[in-house]
């Protein structure tokens, strides 16, 4: 079987990205990034990090630097924090700062996220001092209806709306409202490019998704083989939600057969 790299961050010609070391001699390792750059650096250098979970994203030294551009300190962080900002994680910050003789507060939900373009960047929104209104109430150009707005601020629901870019290119975005904020939040949509447990979503997948629905996927797992699951995505914790579809079935035949046996009692007391 053959061995599977090393993986690491470097940062190279002002950003970091993922990269294999290939081997080790005198010190030094030969890294291959994921543009095709192959070099070696300094086993110790500061511009290298190995990777410290699978499930990490973005290099802590990324991380650092991108937070410090926003005057956060990063080592003044909690771990869990600083784990879940290498994961992608958001992080709502709330610090204090004195202006004119007064301690004044600024909040806002920071997140690192990756641009095909520019690699990875954070992103910053700040807490609106009132609630965002109809308005005011505006993402990637596209204005958000009297439904959408009452959908996503009194219902708590996740709409999906169609924005475009200034060359008019169209692309899907997830967006609901944010408390913390007093503002509209968005995400990335599900596309048929996104994995799901090692394999990807169909397209009609994806769609059923974005919209709220809990639908039957077969996901194929290592000691199982391949079972029905009911699954259901998260976008304000970018995550998937799944339930093993056969004790979901058993659970509503239970609850089903008690609200039974319960009605034929009360009838018998009457």
């Amino acid at each position: 079987m053959e061995n599977q790299l090393e993986k690491v961050f470097v940062k190279v010609n002002q950003r970091w990205q993922k990269a294999n070391i290939i081997n080790e001699e005198e010190g030094k390792v030969n890294v291959l990034t994921q543009d095709g750059q192959r070099f070696s650096i300094d086993k110790e250098s500061k511009w290298l990090e190995l990777v410290q979970n699978p499930a990490q994203r973005y290099a802590y030294g990324d991380v650092k630097e991108q937070l410090e551009g926003q005057y956060i300190s990063f080592e003044k962080l909690p771990e869990n924090v600083k784990d879940n900002l290498v994961q992608g994680k958001e992080h709502f910050h709330v610090s204090t700062y004195l202006s004119d003789g007064e301690l004044k507060e600024t909040s806002k939900m920071v997140q690192m996220v990756y641009d095909p373009n520019m690699g990875s960047r954070l992103f910053v929104q700040f807490k609106r001092k009132n609630q965002v209104t109809l308005d005011q109430a505006m993402a990637y150009n596209h204005k958000f209806s009297p439904n959408e707005f009452e959908r996503m601020v009194s219902k708590k629901e996740v709409v999906l709306l169609q924005g475009i870019t200034k060359d008019g290119e169209l692309f899907e975005k997830l967006a609901y409202y944010e408390p913390k904020l007093l503002d509209i939040r968005t995400k990335s949509a599900l596309t048929p490019n996104t994995y799901l447990y090692g394999s990807k979503l169909s397209a009609t997948q994806a769609k059923a998704l974005n919209q709220g629905e809990e639908i039957e996927i077969k996901i194929k797992t290592k000691s199982k083989g391949t079972k029905p699951y009911l699954v259901s995505y998260t976008p304000r914790n970018e995550i998937f939600i799944t339930k093993n579809l056969q004790l979901e079935k058993a659970r509503n035949l239970e609850i089903v057969t008690d609200e039974k046996k319960k009605s034929s009692s009360q009838r018998m007391k009457i």
